[in-house]
């Protein structure tokens, strides 16, 4: 561990060169990975592309991803959304591969992943797919950059979806807020642009200044090439330098602005925003002088580990004991590799809308506390969980892990990295509290507020250009800007306490306890990695809107009482995560080392004290009032989604738990927390680096902890789900939204579910998915969010579709989706060839077989699943053996049962919101026959 940490203090802007003909390799002088069969090399190509390769045998899928440094600051003045419109059009086909929908089927019939993203600075396009696929992918994937067809027939359709997903960020209130911040910044920098872009800024290009920003721009010494894969390195170099090489390289290289993104009426003024959603949120951001950009130092990042600490004497517990706000978020932005933004986020209670400056003010004097106080050791402890978590990355996740890279590779010398990114090498006390704390002054920041301007008691007098966002900008006066320069620190604003929680093989898991209270699993990792899963079963949960909103109440008040330490062990890299359904609440903790067990009984102990204030209850159950008001404010297809699901599974839907919630009072609350642990039944899996006498010893002292009466099986009320009559007609229910746009959600039921039937769902599901997107959001333009997938539900199997439009009525978008299926189910043998089904099958088994490489996570689930709900450890391997047997003349013939119209068990539920209408497609309605004749004249026949 000495030399590991010592590796940090080398020189690290030296390294050697070793030439090749096709390459460069560069040597690697980033911290090795605890994981000593991953390997990484650095190559530049001779064209002067970057490539970083990470081979790590464990990984179950294949993933690549191209950077290029050029983003909507790239953006012709007189073209908004340039860079993003070019990102969407080289998924239209390639001159290698003409078809436009030949990338996406190929990745995702190989059960892969694939998009693309436009920020301020570069651009980024990813997959992942599972390996055996990965050669050809990269060969699709690479022509991107090489050949990109640009066909006039496309660029109308694709501009049409630009325009939806403008569209669809309309509602988004973070989007809107942003685009307040850029119309309201500096005129003359590239951010103030509108960088999405949408039908009015793009319809009028010419295809030829498409193609000449893409060749000036798409430029091979400005691209980065991360690829991780289980294939060997050499095998990955030689697909880097073969499949890449081949991209044109300019010489000229454009530099990005380097002037201030924000503007003189910004700062020290208040922008108040309107929202769409019932929000109460109070922002302080400045942008961080470039001096403060270097990656050695990581203040703005410093910083943000301190004050989001959710623990005993921090900046949050003293607005939360004034009831000023729910919730703190500090982060820092960058948008280019000398500019970023660092912004506090304050989530105020309803008391704390009118108590900003409070707010405000408690926030200068947590920094203030910064300046004063020494950090030599907090900076220590915030380097020491910089490095544990590079040493120890995961890359289970490999779709998430590309993106990441790319994301930030552009930042760092390619030889060190991603060391510097990660990990701070230095910590100037004198420079950090005198410059840049300094910088961080009332006079330099904006502030914005997002609430109900009824509330706020404003008028909002602007309208921002391309959301409509309504807002006005107020300067703040001297004197309150002054007051909070010379703020005090506040005695219950302290620093926070040392971390405690940092670090200074059966086949089948094995059934270690079972009786009326309990049931246990139990599965040792032999590895650092530990990983406990608990389903809480009680009579108090019974599917009831009521019991429902105590429930998350109770939730609430867990993670109140639990605060210091899930703060603690997020840092320290300790995962939970939780899942509260109707009838049970399912917390997993997952970490690296073994004080996982330490928390995991301290959460055990909090669920048998869990008992708040009356004001605390006030505090949740407003907050738990927003969350559910919000949801009718959310996009059309999400409420959709929401109902359907209500529907199928029979549990209260938001409305039902919104008035529930009116009526409760704080003794229900109380009452339900003391009964609720008082009649318990856990189902436990305990996936951990224990002998077997040590885990049963764990769950025994876990049981003294809750110390709970017994809730026999007998007695639970089961998980059901509504099955459709096959004598009732297709049914639909048309929901009214006041949002934009129209949102549907169909679902199809195909029977009961069997290991054949089961089979022919996942490869006929995976040939959906393309087929459904390629019909609606490419080849017609409907929609920008569509989407299909299959569930198995309490042996039922289910299809879903969904689709989102904000230029379609729910009612077209469901004629459009039986015609999708009507065609699909005639024309299968086409859309599913024979080829084509051997290959999704295939691609399902590796899928299955490569399990055992999930991530940490995912992998506990599926043995909870296991053991719990199929109680059968052979499921998969059952499965893999129908898919092999399955025949394509039994595949096709089952298909068509579950596709055909002779199925009628489908339900549909639309929510309609308002969807324009375009004059360009209207008719003017005639009453009578005679309107018509004066439509025009009667001729002759002429010669």
């Amino acid at each position: 561990m000495k030399y590991i940490l010592s590796l940090v203090f080398l020189n690290l802007s030296l390294y050697a060169q070793v030439s090749h003909l096709d390459y460069t390799e560069i040597q690697d002088l980033s911290i090795p990975s605890a994981f000593s069969d991953r390997e990484v090399e650095k190559v530049i190509l001779k064209n002067g592309l970057q490539a970083y390769l990470v081979s790590d045998p464990f990984v179950q899928q294949s993933a690549a991803a191209v950077v290029v440094e050029a983003g909507s600051w790239e953006d012709p003045e007189k073209y908004p959304g340039m860079a993003h419109f070019v990102e969407h059009l080289l998924f239209m086909g390639t001159k290698t591969y003409p078809k436009e929908s030949e990338y996406s089927q190929f990745i995702k019939d190989r059960q892969g992943l694939e998009n693309a993203l436009t920020s301020a600075d570069k651009t980024v396009y990813m997959f992942s797919i599972e390996t055996e696929a990965y050669k050809p992918a990269l060969d699709r994937f690479s022509h991107f950059f090489i050949d990109p067809l640009f066909s006039t027939n496309c660029i109308s359709r694709e501009l049409h979806a630009v325009d939806q997903e403008h569209a669809k960020s309309i509602e988004s209130d973070m989007q809107r807020q942003y685009m307040v911040f850029k119309e309201t910044g500096n005129p003359k920098h590239p951010n103030h642009n509108f960088s999405c872009g949408n039908q009015e800024t793009l319809s009028r290009i010419p295809l030829s200044d498409l193609q000449d920003w893409y060749q000036a721009q798409y430029s091979a010494n400005r691209m980065h090439l991360v690829m991780i894969s289980s294939l060997p390195i050499a095998e990955m170099r030689n697909l880097a330098v073969e499949k890449f090489s081949s991209i044109s390289n300019a010489a000229d290289q454009k530099k990005l602005p380097q002037g201030s993104l924000l503007s003189d009426q910004q700062k020290g003024s208040m922008v108040f925003i309107k929202p769409i959603k019932e929000l109460k949120t109070l922002t302080l951001c400045w942008e961080i002088p470039s001096t403060f950009s270097s990656l050695d130092e990581k203040f703005p990042e410093f910083i943000a580990y301190i004050l989001n600490k959710q623990v005993k004497g921090s900046l949050l517990a003293k607005l939360k004991k004034e009831n000023i706000a729910k919730n703190l978020s500090v982060d820092c932005h960058r948008l280019s590799k000398d500019q970023s933004l660092f912004s506090i986020d304050v989530f105020l209670t309803d008391p704390g809308l009118m108590q900003t400056d409070t707010a405000i003010s408690y926030v200068f004097a947590a920094l203030q506390r910064l300046k004063l106080e020494p950090l030599d050791d907090l900076f220590k402890e915030f380097k020491t969980i910089c490095t544990q978590r590079l040493i120890y990355e995961s890359m289970d996740n490999v779709y998430e892990k590309v993106i990441e890279l790319a994301s930030d590779i552009i930042y760092e010398d390619l030889s060190t990295y991603p060391t510097k990114t990660k990990i701070p090498s230095s910590f100037d006390k004198e420079k950090f509290s005198e410059d840049f704390l300094a910088a961080l002054n009332p006079s330099d920041c904006i502030y914005s507020l997002i609430a109900d301007p009824n509330e706020m008691g404003v008028v909002l007098d602007q309208k921002e250009q391309w959301m409509q966002v309504e807002y006005t900008l107020v300067p703040i006066d001297l004197k309150r800007l002054q007051e909070w320069k010379d703020v005090l620190v506040n005695p219950e604003i302290t620093l926070p306490e040392a971390n405690p929680y940092l670090q200074d093989v059966q086949d089948n898991p094995i059934l270690i306890g079972q009786d009326e209270s309990a049931e246990v699993y139990f599965k040792r990792t032999y590895s650092s990695a530990n990983g406990l899963a608990f389903q809480f079963r009680s009579p108090l949960l019974d599917q009831t809107p009521k019991s429902g909103v105590l429930a998350e109440l109770w939730l609430y008040a867990l993670n109140d009482l639990l605060a210091d330490d899930l703060c603690f062990a997020s840092d320290a890299g300790i995962g939970i995560n939780t899942d509260l359904n109707p009838l049970y609440f399912y917390f997993e903790i997952i970490g690296s080392n073994e004080k996982v067990l330490l928390l995991t009984k301290k959460i055990f102990q909090a669920a048998k004290q869990v008992s708040i204030s009356e004001e605390k209850f006030q505090t949740y159950v407003s907050s738990l009032s927003t969350q559910y008001k919000n949801s009718s404010k959310k996009l059309a297809l999400f409420q959709a989604q929401m109902e359907m699901e209500s529907i199928i599974s029979h549990s209260p839907c938001n409305q039902q738990k919104l008035l529930a919630l009116q009526d409760l009072s704080w003794k229900d609350f109380l009452d339900f927390s003391e009964e609720f642990s008082e009649c318990l039944y856990t189902r436990a899996f305990l996936y951990v680096d224990l002998s077997q006498n040590q885990a049963i010893e764990l769950f025994q002292e876990l049981q003294t902890i809750l110390n709970t009466k017994a809730y026999p099986l007998t007695q639970h009320i089961e998980a059901k789900v509504l099955v459709l009559s096959d004598l009732n007609n297709p049914s639909k229910l048309v929901l009214k939204t006041e949002q934009q746009g129209s949102g549907i959600v169909v679902l199809l039921q195909e029977g009961s579910s069997s290991f054949e039937s089961r089979a022919v769902q996942k490869v006929l599901s995976q040939a959906l998915q393309t087929a459904f997107f390629e019909a609606l959001r490419t080849q017609q333009q409907t929609a920008y969010l569509v989407h299909s997938y299959a569930q198995e539900r309490e042996n039922q199997l289910l299809q879903y579709f969904n689709i989102q439009s904000n230029t379609h009525t729910a009612n077209d978008l469901l004629a459009r989706f039986e015609l999708f299926l009507k065609d699909f189910d005639k024309n299968l043998d086409t859309e599913i060839s024979l080829e084509r089904f051997e290959t999704i099958r295939s691609s399902i088994v590796s899928s299955l077989k490569n399990m055992a490489k999930e991530n940490f996570s995912d992998r506990l689930r599926t043995l909870f699943t296991l053991s719990f709900y199929y109680q059968d450890f052979e499921r998969i391997k059952k499965l893999i053996d129908n898919l092999n047997a399955l025949s394509y003349e039994q595949f096709c013939m089952l298909s068509h049962q579950m596709l055909s119209k002779d199925n009628p068990r489908k339900l549909a539920v639309l929510v309609e919101g308002e969807v324009p209408t375009k004059d360009d497609n209207s008719y003017y309605e005639l009453s009578c026959r005679e309107d018509v004749q004066m439509l025009g004249g009667f001729v002759p026949h002429s010669d």
